[in-house]
């Protein structure tokens, strides 16, 4: 069985042969590596497949949007059809 150059370590940032960057996010058993991607996508692979791939060990990327990062989607935003209007006439009225 091949030994990975890198072992996986929670945490830390690789790039693969297709220059890929992604983070290992967890390792849940002696054969599950859980590793996210720059752009979100997360993905699993088990301990074989790591041994197997091509990568480096590289610095956190800085700056831009990473995995962690929000981002407010355009229907998220309040907009005033949503928003109920409130008449100050009769507000005791209202209160009982």
């Amino acid at each position: 069985m091949a030994t990975a150059l890198c072992p996986p370590e929670i945490g830390l940032w690789y790039r693969d042969i297709q220059n890929r960057l992604f983070e290992v996010v967890a390792i849940e058993s002696d054969d599950a590596i859980e590793v996210q991607y720059y752009d979100g996508d997360i993905s699993e692979l088990d301990r074989e497949s790591w041994n197997l791939m091509c990568m480096n060990r590289v610095s956190e990327p800085s700056g831009g949007l990473g995995p962690y990062e929000e981002t407010i989607e355009e229907e998220e935003y309040c907009s005033t059809d949503t928003l109920n209007t409130i008449s100050w006439d009769n507000v005791i009225g209202e209160i009982d």
